[in-house]
């Protein structure tokens, strides 16, 4: 990834110590390359990945700078710099342009101001605050305390947001003043105004009364899916993917196979898990190069480390582990593709009300009764409510059809926060690429109707038709069953008495956790009490925020057991307060 900042201040002297100091701690991990450009009152500087891909073009009055791949057209061209300044620059009136692919852009003139954006769906992190004249933006907001006019003091409204909806609503962080960029957003500004979100992009609502066979479903979503890995792999380059034993790699692993005769791949995980066995016979049946990597549990606290300096809780705390997925991608090619995020396309087949989502046990964030209980009163007073209340608006107006609320509040807020979140660590060895972040596919997933969205019944035809060799393999779906979608007269009997026997296998401890997500998410696990250990001692830190002897009960002591049923599901509420626990012990330097 590039990790960036970039400022505007009249105050020469000003402007150069604050890049000065950033300077020296702008690369979150090493084996980074520094870049920095200026022009009038405008200079910013990154770390990235030496191969990154980053376009720069300046002036003495005028800079613009891509970090990543902004793809402008029907093709798969890469937008430059250059071009960018020159598209954007008079766009004073209209929104300016939104790109695909996964890439943050800035451009700067010093008459018209400055106009920042990021891809479809603001997966690439995008950070900005305002004092007077002077603006500050950046990948995070750790580096903005760096400057006298921007002294980081808590955000109330903030943090009961990303509690409340396990992300960033309504873009508002846990410093006071400092906002990120909403999802397919441009941020407009210049010296004497106040800064402006100006909506780039819309994904396309279904029409009314549309009523389209299953068979022209699939046919729409596979020639999607096709043409976003054409446009964003480009031809000519090693053909690379993070494969993992599930529906989306392996389908997009098929692809590839259909234009590229050498691929790479990686798994992480262990041997034995369900995960990694699925994705090795996918690698096989492909005659794919793949490299299994395991991710070492003990380095875990220095992972959550970094999240917490880097990303302040607009990211969750579930996905640290990733952080420990960057030197595997050094060894990689410089471009790697994922499915992260291209598995939302499924639906519950009706309409579902705002209380029940956030009322199910799938909500990533904390339930409203558990807030009250956890949130001292005194500090808080009214905010739940108010925030609880905005929330219901957000999620209430994001769609006409009730069915595709869910959805398009996920995506701006837990899914953009959890997977969507990582691709911005994982791009510190390797650029991903994101099918997801193609509009033609975002469209053709939200075209879809509700039968071929039923439990993903178009993607799973797509695999049966056009890939049965991969339908035929083991599928991982995060449980112990991994039946194939097309299964073999024996695999349908083994499926039925696995399912029959179930109940009783629940009561009998396994061994060894061979479900990779449950056990990597584990809090009891040993890497999760180490990061429970080093964060303790600050514990006291929180007192005057919360109720101490609620948060004990949600995150108690670290040689203590946590009670959970669902491994994964159950542990993002002590897991943000850890992160908080981490968040308010940080380095501040």
């Amino acid at each position: 990834m590039a990790n960036f900042i970039a400022i505007i201040d009249r105050d020469g002297g000003r402007r150069r110590e604050f890049l000065r100091d950033a300077r020296g701690s702008i690369a979150p991990v090493g084996g980074l390359r520094v870049g920095d450009l200026a022009a009038g009152n405008f200079a910013a500087v990154w770390a990235a990945e030496p191969r990154a891909p980053i376009s720069t073009a300046f002036s003495s009055s005028s800079a613009a700078v891509i970090w990543g791949d902004a793809i402008p057209g029907p093709g798969p061209e890469r937008l430059d710099a250059g071009s960018l300044g020159t598209k954007w620059k008079t766009l004073h009136s209209v929104p300016p342009a939104a790109f695909d692919g996964f890439h943050a852009a800035v451009s700067y003139d010093e008459r018209s101001g400055l106009i920042a954006a990021a891809d479809l769906l603001g997966l690439f992190p995008v950070y900005y605050a305002v004092s007077g004249d002077t603006l500050l933006l950046g990948s995070s907001p750790q580096l903005f305390q760096k400057h006298p006019l921007f002294p980081a003091r808590l955000s109330r409204d903030g943090l009961v947001g990303i509690l409340m909806t396990y992300g960033l609503f309504e873009g508002k962080g846990l410093l006071c003043g400092v906002h990120r960029l909403q999802p397919a957003h441009a941020l407009k500004w210049r010296p004497g105004t106040s800064p402006k979100e100006v909506k780039q992009y819309a994904i396309p609502f279904p029409i009314p009364g549309r009523r389209e066979s299953i068979e022209e479903d699939i046919y729409r979503l596979d020639t999607a899916f096709c043409d976003a890995v054409r446009r964003h792999m480009p031809v000519g380059e090693n053909a690379a993917i993070l494969l993992s034993g599930g529906r989306d790699s392996r389908q997009i692993a098929g692809y590839l196979s259909e234009r590229s005769d050498r691929i790479e791949a990686l798994t992480f995980g262990e041997s034995t898990d369900y995960d990694m066995i699925c994705a090795t016979a996918v690698g096989r049946a492909l005659r794919i190069d793949h490299r299994v990597e395991r991710l070492d549990e003990s380095q875990l606290p220095m992972a959550a480390a970094l999240q917490v300096r880097w990303e302040h809780l607009g990211s969750g705390f579930a996905n640290v582990h990733m952080w420990n997925a960057v030197p595997a991608l050094r060894d990689f090619p410089a471009r790697f593709i994922s499915g992260y995020l291209s598995d939302v396309y499924e639906t519950k087949g009706r309409p579902v009300a705002f209380d029940e989502v956030f009322g199910s046990a799938e909500h990533r964030g904390m339930q409203v009764s558990t807030l009250r209980r956890l949130l001292l009163p005194a500090v808080f007073d009214g905010l739940i409510d108010e925030i609880q209340h905005r929330a219901r608006s957000v999620y209430e107006a994001s769609c006409t059809l009730e069915r595709q609320r869910p959805w398009r509040f996920f995506f701006a807020h837990d899914g953009r926060a959890h997977a969507g979140a990582v691709p911005w660590k994982l791009s510190f060895g390797s650029w991903p690429v994101l099918p997801i972040l193609d509009r033609g596919l975002l469209e053709a997933i939200f075209s879809l109707s509700e039968q071929s969205l039923f439990h993903r019944r178009a993607q799973d035809e797509i695999l049966r038709r056009r890939f049965p060799r991969l339908a035929s393999l083991p599928l991982d779906r995060n449980a112990h069953d991994t039946t194939p979608l097309l299964p073999s007269a024996h695999q349908r009997i083994a499926r039925w008495f696995n399912k029959t026997i179930e109940p009783v296998r629940r009561r009998v401890p396994r061994k060894r956790e061979r479900r990779h997500y449950h056990r990597i998410y584990d809090i009891n696990g040993p890497g999760w009490r180490a990061v429970r250990r080093s964060a303790e001692p600050n514990r006291d830190l929180l007192a005057d925020l919360l109720n101490m002897d609620v948060m004990r009960e949600i995150l108690p002591p670290p040689d203590s057991t946590i009670t959970v049923v669902n491994k994964i599901r159950d542990s993002y509420a002590p897991k943000q307060l850890l992160a908080l626990i981490l968040w308010s012990a940080r380095d501040m330097s």
